[in-house]
């Protein structure tokens, strides 16, 4: 199969160098190894290296899986940034953790993220060595991917796409879909079909469990301000700041809201971007909507934003995951 790498020159050629002896050994090698045969009751361990969106859209496919194999086991590998979405999953048996490199948004150097990649990939070897797997299914199509832990574990079928290297190392190496535009379901739907599973977009149910001890009080008891309904929710980050949108942008949009309706507004995120929109809009209004504008910027966990988000009438966002999680909660 020829391969359609994924990134610009600078990734992609070294890549294909890499690739060179990765298949060399592979098929001499790796693809000799001895495998039993795939059990009607699997054990699956599913690598996805995203973020926290990829990390609950690739959770949709949990129950589909249950449906065919009510028996099944399922296995996780994922960054340690994404265990706020797992940890309340009652499909996952258990999650290990590995923060690639090419994945990491922290704000350390290069260095420090390859070092952070070789600790985690080490910790969770020491428990993927003594399972027997009967699937692999890597969902990435871009960034790291997670082939190079085969070598070193028991799975009988790996299954993954060609394009960000180490696609020596799989059973099955699938081509995205070739007709550009698509939907990234239609890369699930390919590797479940490789484990038996035929199905399309229309049977995901999207799902997110809510910690229950999370409560009206405890989000209140974080806030200086107090939680007024209806309320409307904006997340105004984006996981990379260049995606992001200026501040007048937000300020208008949010001026229009609060001018033309009775809503109180909301922000979410993780920087000090919401207070300088508020600060901007209070200075634009000379502060008459203070008291609709609520600064909850790191305030609140993901598993409080998924409550708060069950009870906003709108949300607002640029970034994927607030965008799948208010999806399932917020009424629009």
């Amino acid at each position: 199969m020829k391969r359609n790498y994924s990134g610009t020159p600078r990734e992609t050629v070294p890549l294909k160098i890499i690739d060179f002896f990765v298949d060399i050994y592979a098929k001499w090698i790796y693809k000799k190894r001895q495998r039993s045969q795939i059990s009607l009751n699997p054990k699956i361990l599913i690598a996805s290296m995203g973020h926290l969106g990829d990390a609950l859209t690739v959770s949709y496919l949990f129950p589909i899986i249950f449906q065919k194999y009510p028996n099944a086991v399922i296995d996780l590998i994922s960054p340690t940034w994404c265990k706020a979405v797992h940890e309340y999953n009652p499909h996952i048996h258990q999650v290990y953790y590995i923060d690639h490199y090419l994945s990491n948004r922290s704000k350390i150097t290069q260095w420090q993220k390859i070092k952070q990649h070789y600790y985690t990939f080490r910790l969770a070897l020491n428990g993927l060595q003594n399972q027997q797997y009967d699937y692999y299914l890597d969902v990435r199509t871009s960034y790291g991917v997670s082939h190079l832990i085969l070598p070193f574990i028991n799975v009988n079928k790996a299954v993954g796409f060609n394009r960000r290297g180490l696609g020596g190392l799989l059973d099955v190496e699938l081509a995205i879909p070739s007709h550009g535009q698509f939907h990234h379901f239609e890369t699930y739907s390919a590797l479940l079909k490789e484990i038996g599973i035929e199905v399309n977009l229309g049977d995901v149910v999207p799902y997110f469990h809510l910690n229950p001890s999370v409560s009206w009080e405890i989000l209140q008891a974080k806030l200086s301000s107090n939680l007024r309904k209806p309320y409307i929710l904006i997340f105004p980050e984006t996981g990379e700041e260049h995606r992001q949108m200026s501040i007048d942008f937000w300020r208008e949009i949010v001026k229009n809201i609060l001018i033309k309706s009775t809503y109180s507004v909301i922000f979410c995120g993780q920087t000090a971007l919401s207070s300088r929109i508020i600060d901007r809009i209070n200075n634009l209004t000379k502060g008459a909507f203070t008291q609709n504008l609520i600064d909850a910027s790191q305030c609140f966990s993901i598993q409080e934003l998924a409550f708060l988000a069950n009870e906003a009438q709108y949300a607002l966002t640029l970034d994927s995951f607030p965008e799948h999680l208010c999806c399932i909660f917020a009424k629009l």
